[in-house]
């Protein structure tokens, strides 16, 4: 099969290039983070439930835990899109795109009825507060309805990957511009004007989700002459390259999967403080998210680039993509952790109904958290780059071990200093981010440094420079 004429990253300048790529990624993310804050500002302010926010919140880490898996298998075909697509092997990439795609549609059925299985339980065993408030019944009603999207959420996100894998950021992005629309529109009337509370903004997002989905396939589809178009008559599994995509992609949702469940361990331990807090929370959450998008973007970025170029065997241009990712998301996490703390108080306003006389108590927890996280958001971006530059080398397995050593401390932290009186606190609770991430990324440079010398990335990298000046 051939492709079409398509400008890729093993050719031409870089670091602007990357910048170029990170861009509408990060906004992209943006606006997927707009989903769920569009639900929490419209259930904060009009829905005149006190305790829907918190019920919204309550469901976030469990989402992320239930899909995690399936979300990390899309970004290991992306991988391997990309591996394909940059040694311009036209037919793997055509295989290993309508393998994703199949198995992103049974693989979303799957997960939707866990999802619905598994939710009502997994609440009660984080102890999500009940009685007379009923955070619970209105949490398990949201996240079941959320999961009715999960499918749409699958497909959506194999087809972005592809897209990214490819070099092309800017369609995820445009996709996501106008589904947020529809999210936003629908949160209105369903809250505002039919009342519906936590289920209408459930029932917003997972419209907005399917439109995404539709959106991406037709995407793919219309991408005829592309050696990764979309031709529903090719979908099926191809055991070879969905093996090849479980190696990439299995790890990495595991990887993470432990993300999640630490941050469902997190979340069960901030469910014993006030539910004051428990608002402030969920705050806080929607404020730091914006944080991580743009750190995770630069971990898409690193698969990209390094993934084509590794395919390409271009080893010189593997060690200024490192450098440049380094440089970029350490000055992108600096710079976003300061300004979004910086406008802490003003953000947090905005989730919380002007005559709410725990209004000020509110914002006060949201800016203690911010504290710990925002201004040391850029030590996650570091490390989500370092994992995806493993990833992209074909060592997953390693990306999963530093991030699991660093879980690990996170998990004794919340489980053995947390409940200490002096740290049983917003503060005490989120000390324990920074530091397992300064555990994992001294291990992921040890993998790094190990990876190149296996590799023997430096002395080909030479090679290559003293080829260039012969020619």
């Amino acid at each position: 099969m051939k492709a079409k004429a398509k400008p890729n990253f093993t050719t031409g300048p870089i670091f602007f290039r990357i910048f170029l790529f990170v861009i509408p990624i990060i906004l992209t993310g943006l606006l997927q983070v707009a989903y769920n804050m569009a639900d929490h500002i419209v259930v904060g302010q009009w829905s005149g439930d006190e305790n829907a926010l918190a019920a919204v919140g309550a469901t976030g880490a469990l989402t992320n835990l239930i899909i995690n898996l399936l979300m990390g298998i899309a970004t290991g075909s992306g991988i391997v899109v990309a591996q394909y697509f940059g040694a311009k092997r036209h037919d793997d990439v055509s295989a290993t795109v309508h393998t994703a795609m199949t198995f992103a549609a049974i693989g979303g059925l799957v997960f939707m009825v866990i999802g619905l299985l598994v939710s009502r339980p997994a609440l009660v065993l984080m102890g999500t507060p009940d009685g007379e408030e009923g955070i619970l019944t209105k949490a398990v009603l949201y996240i079941q309805i959320i999961c009715l999207g999960i499918p749409a959420t699958s497909v959506y996100n194999f087809g972005a990957a592809t897209l990214r894998s490819v070099g092309d950021s800017k369609t995820p992005l445009y996709i996501l511009s106008a589904s947020g629309i529809l999210n936003v529109l629908f949160n209105l009337l369903f809250v505002i004007v039919f009342h519906m509370s936590v289920a209408g903004v459930a029932i917003a997002t997972i419209i907005s989700q399917y439109a995404s989905a539709i959106a991406v396939v037709v995407v793919l589809i219309s991408r005829r002459g592309e050696c990764y178009a979309l031709s529903l008559k090719k979908l099926g599994i191809r055991k070879k390259h969905f093996l090849r995509v479980l190696r990439f992609g299995i790890p990495t949702g595991l990887q993470s999967t432990l993300f999640s469940i630490t941050n469902v361990l997190i979340t069960s331990a901030a469910n014993v403080l006030d539910p004051i807090v428990l608002n402030a929370r969920t705050i806080a959450a929607n404020i730091d998210n914006i944080t991580y998008i743009s750190m995770n973007a630069y971990s898409h970025a690193a698969m990209t680039f390094v993934g084509q170029n590794r395919g390409a065997d271009k080893n010189e241009r593997i060690n200024r993509i490192f450098r440049y990712l380094i440089i970029q998301v350490l000055a992108v996490g600096i710079l976003t952790g300061v300004v979004l703390r910086l406008l802490g108080p003003e953000i947090s306003s905005f989730f919380i109904e002007a005559g709410d006389p725990h209004k000020a108590e509110k914002i006060g927890y949201v800016i203690e958290t911010m504290n710990v996280i925002l201004l040391t958001y850029f030590l996650c971006g570091l490390m989500e780059t370092l994992s995806g530059v493993l990833r992209a080398l074909d060592h997953t397995i390693l990306s999963v071990v530093a991030s699991f050593v660093g879980l690990v401390v996170r998990t004794a932290w919340v489980l053995c200093v947390f409940p200490i009186e002096r740290f049983r606190n917003l503060t005490g609770l989120y000390l324990s981010y920074p530091i397992s991430w300064i555990i994992s990324i001294s291990i992921a440079f040890g993998c790094c440094a190990y990876v190149w010398k296996k590799l023997e990335i430096n002395k080909k990298a030479k090679l290559e420079k003293e080829a260039m000046k012969l020619a």
